[in-house]
């Protein structure tokens, strides 16, 4: 008697061999092949494994888990084929017997819980039938004006209605979604059926948004176009709803009868069903181009029926793959013709295929081969192969060519901007060390010799044959997914999705799409471990203000706040950038910092892959100040340049929304004027100067550490171990909260409250002090940050107090006090020169910007002609110039209709501005 082998040693080993970072479907479908074999047992097993995530939630994982049904038809061996692919052998080893008793015992517990799950199953199909017999009866005829059958070119049906999306969701208790979209307008009614019987709907709306209901049994059901008659001979069976009208509405009415299967998977299973229920009528099988021909193949050779493929031609149209878009395109004789024209396909042969390349009537083609083949009895590599003919010469017969260009590649979608534009495809492909990874590659890409594709594909563990480099270009090129997408060419916030390079969040029908494989996301370690990291913030408001920077970028889009900013700046070794390490953990490694040193193009770049998350830049003392200058506005403002295309046409502009944390030893305003520039208000309220004071630099308590360099090694040690996690999960909970009605703008107007009243430009900076302070309370209520509530909050008026004190000790805005910065520095350089005394003097003066008296012993005034006070104010408007001058009590005398006085000088009378230098500076007048 052979021995029973203990499953649960095998599965775990199987396990170690997947990376836990699986797409969230694969993970589902371990979760689902471990709990049909060990049944509720199996969950720490399943739990443990998922821990290694990096994307890991405990929650989540609990609540999938609930979720699965043992008797859902997903065995261990789909577990087995998954570790397969990762270099595991189930049969590689000797596994421990199982004891006879506890293997009864498990088996037991087991066919109990699929017992339960099966009877669970089933009070959910009958509340759902119940559920879709009311909406039926609540809704009305289907009418042809419906915008989805309008778009399809077709009539309605009687086997059609439809219902207003606000009385269906009344209805139901919850409203239908689609790719996480709520249906909406009309909705098309259309009934599943099984062996008779209703057990759920189809729900449509006009944009073609599908959703059955919850519950429901739809596994080989079906929609009937038309019900079977004694007359009908013929029942067309295909995958949608469109498609199946299609050929009712084309094809003799009196004896055709067309059925939808509502999916490709279902069809082997409808087609089973048609043909017990009416076994004398021929069965005709309506494939689509795509992923789902192979099922309505195995469709038509279960039942001995016909199988119809649409013909588009050499030049088939993007997206199109269905009858009925034949229908569309082309109009109905070109159905009837796809019709007449549909195979005898006999049964066996799809096995016979898979085993052997392609014949010469299949000839030439590209096949993807995931795993090692023996064909001719000899073992075939993984990969991509081209499959042509060599044509002979003379009456020779044609050689069969089968040439391998590369490792396993498959050309998973086209993508494209929402403006149409910016083409690309989706790559997906399998490295060197067996992960499947994936990339939106530009199709721009692909002009010239290509070698920056190829770079980034070999840099991504891709090989491919060296002697064929074009081979693999070729491919790519040739391939025509019917599967569509859209492309982001920036991160963050896309219609309600987050996208980040190698994730997206809230959507599967959009990827980020770049020219390189440069990931600055990424993550490492433990959630908790990060968790430690933030607990030293708790009594540093500087550090807790940082790092609550790295949660505002997610928050700008809703808000509708381009872009925000603030630079720390401090001596060297004061902890600047250990305060910035800690606020980049939150995205990724310390990879993620960038450096000021960059021309404002490339800025640009780095800002368009931080949109929506953080950009943080190092030493402010490293860029021009001409570039600063330049980079100040566009960084926060979210535009770069406008630049010519070869043809001189202006391109569109670079758009992104950043949130900005910068550190440097100088101030933005310092390094400005180390050029020879004089920053504006503009700038300085958009990257707001906020000065390190703490007791050790950045820190206030140093949580028991001999010193703050010993705190700040172990902050930055803890920042290089464990990254990347409480971003994606803040974004995670704020589209749930998103959905059930959380309003950003009501939390933050409160916020604003905190910090007093303000004039325009304070209210600006305050604004962005505002929203960290939100972004941080946000965190604490999601359970990502480890702080007290109010903390955030705190922290953030602290900083504001910091930079309101450097704004100017006067209480004027940034803007007045550079416009009398301006002009004390222009007397300090020119008073000699450029003035002279009003009561008379023989120097000589060139380009005189006015004159001078003296009131009194110690007050100089300074007489300055329009032309003058224009220049000295650095191209200030001069109204804004004499407002600023007036607030700051600096005019010694004014005309009676205007601020220029009326004055006698040696010229002869000229109006003045009478001007006391020791004002500008603060003094007294």
């Amino acid at each position: 008697m052979s021995e029973i082998v203990d499953e649960q040693q095998r599965i775990e080993a199987a396990l170690a061999a997947i990376p836990p970072n699986l797409e969230r479907e694969q993970w589902w479908r371990i979760g689902a092949a471990i709990k049909h074999e060990l049944g509720d047992a199996g969950f720490d097993v399943f739990d443990a494994w998922s821990r290694g995530a990096d994307c890991y939630v405990a929650t989540d994982a609990r609540d999938t888990w609930r979720s699965l049904t043992p008797g859902g038809g997903i065995t261990i061996a789909t577990l087995y084929s998954i570790a397969k692919r990762y270099g595991f052998d189930p049969n590689g080893q000797a596994w421990p017997a199982l004891d006879t008793e506890a293997h009864a015992q498990r088996r037991a517990a087991r066919e109990a819980q699929t017992k339960k799950a099966a009877a669970t199953r089933l009070t959910k199909q009958r509340e759902a039938s119940t559920l879709a017999l009311a909406v039926w009866e609540r809704s009305t005829p289907a009418r042809d004006d419906h915008p989805y059958l309008m778009r399809k070119g077709l009539t309605a049906t009687p086997m059609l209605r439809e219902i207003v999306a606000a009385k269906l969701h009344k209805l139901l208790g919850y409203a239908p979604r689609a790719s996480g979209k709520e249906l909406a307008g009309r909705v098309l009614v259309a009934r599943i059926e099984r062996a008779g019987q209703l057990t759920s709907l189809e729900l449509i709306d006009g944009d073609g948004h599908k959703s059955a209901l919850a519950g429901g049994a739809k596994a080989g059901g079906y929609w009937l176009a038309a019900q079977p008659t004694g007359q009908t001979q013929r029942i067309a069976i295909a995958e949608g709803v469109a498609s199946a009208q299609t050929h009712q509405q084309v094809c003799d009415g009196d004896t055709d009868a067309a059925i939808a299967a509502l999916s490709a998977g279902n069809l082997p299973s409808v087609a089973r069903a048609v043909r017990a229920a009416w076994p004398d009528a021929a069965i005709l099988i309506h494939g689509e181009i795509g992923n789902g021909s192979a099922k309505a193949l195995e469709a038509a050779q279960a039942v001995g029926g016909l199988l119809a493929m649409p013909d588009f031609g050499d030049e088939r149209p993007e997206g199109a793959s269905d009858i009925n878009d034949l229908f569309v395109l082309r109009g109905p004789q070109a159905v009837r013709d796809c019709v007449a024209a549909a195979r005898d396909v006999a049964q066996g042969n799809a096995g016979e295929l898979a085993a052997t390349f392609p014949g010469i009537e299949g000839r030439p083609c590209w096949r993807v081969y995931t795993d090692w083949n023996e064909v001719d009895s000899k073992r075939i590599k993984p990969g991509v192969y081209y499959h042509g003919v060599k044509l002979p010469k003379g009456d020779a017969a044609p050689e069969l060519t089968d040439q391998w260009v590369c490792s396993p590649l498959h050309v998973r979608a086209i993508t494209r901007s929402p403006q149409d534009g910016d083409y690309g495809r989706l790559l997906e492909y399998v490295s060197t060390a067996g992960r499947w990874k994936q990339w939106a590659m530009p199709m721009a890409m692909l002009a010239g010799d290509g070698n920056d594709v190829r770079g980034v594909l070999l840099s991504e563990g891709v090989m491919f044959d060296l002697r064929n480099r074009g081979g693999i270009l070729d491919y790519i090129a040739g391939q025509h997914p019917t599967t569509t997408m859209r492309a982001a060419s920036v991160t963050g916030w896309h219609d309600g999705a987050f996208v980040l390079p190698q994730t997206v969040i809230g959507a599967d029908d959009i990827w980020f799409q770049s020219t390189g494989r440069e990931a600055p996301y990424a993550t490492a370690g433990t959630f908790e471990g990060w968790r430690e990291l933030a607990a030293l913030a708790n009594g540093n408001p500087l550090l807790m203000f940082a790092i609550s920077t790295s949660f505002a970028g997610p928050l700008l889009g809703p808000l509708n706040i381009d872009g925000g900013g603030t630079h720390l700046y401090g001596d060297s070794s004061c902890g600047k950038t250990t305060a910035a390490r800690a606020a980049i953990s939150v995205w990724g490694s310390p990879r993620f910092e960038r450096k000021w040193r960059a021309t404002s193009n490339g800025l640009e770049g780095s800002a368009a892959l931080h949109s929506d998350t953080l950009l943080v830049l190092d030493e402010i003392g490293e860029i021009k100040p001409q570039d600063l200058y330049e980079t100040a506005y566009a960084l926060i403002n979210g535009m770069g340049k406008t630049r010519a295309n070869r043809h001189g046409e202006a391109r569109q502009a670079a758009r992104w929304r950043v949130f900005l944390f910068s550190t440097g030893e100088l101030t933005v305003a310092a390094r400005m004027a180390a050029g020879g520039i004089e920053a504006k208000a503009g700038q300085l309220v958009r990257i707001l100067d906020v000065p390190v004071t703490g007791a050790y630099g950045v820190f206030e308590t140093l949580h028991g550490r001999a010193s703050g360099s010993a705190l700040s090694d172990e902050i930055r040690n803890t920042a290089a171990a464990h990254y990347g996690h409480a971003g994606p999960r803040f974004v995670e909970a704020l589209i749930r909260n998103q959905a059930d009605g959380l309003e950003l703008a009501d939390l933050l107007a409160p916020l604003m409250e905190r910090f007093g009243e303000l004039g325009d430009q304070e209210r600006r900076a305050a604004r962005t002090f505002a929203l960290c302070a939100l972004a941080g309370e946000l965190a604490i209520e999601w359970g990502v940050a480890p702080w007290a509530s109010g903390d955030p909050t705190n922290a953030a008026l602290h900083a504001f107090r910091l930079w309101r004190n450097q704004w100017g000790a006067t209480g004027r805005s940034a803007e007045h006090a550079g416009i009398l910065r301006a002009v004390a520095d222009f007397i300090d350089r020119h008073g000699s020169a450029r003035f002279s005394n009003i009561d008379g003097s023989a120097d000589l003066i060139r380009e005189r910007a006015g004159w001078w008296k003296q009131d009194g012993d110690e007050r100089r005034l300074y007489l300055f002609t329009s032309s003058g006070l224009r220049e000295a104010a650095k191209g200030y408007d001069l109204n804004r110039v004499l407002r600023a001058i007036d607030d700051a009590n600096a005019f010694a005398d004014k005309g009676k209709a205007e601020v220029a006085k009326v004055t006698h000088t040696p010229e002869g009378k000229k109006r003045l501005y009478h001007i006391v230098a020791d004002a500008l500076n603060g003094g007294d007048k």
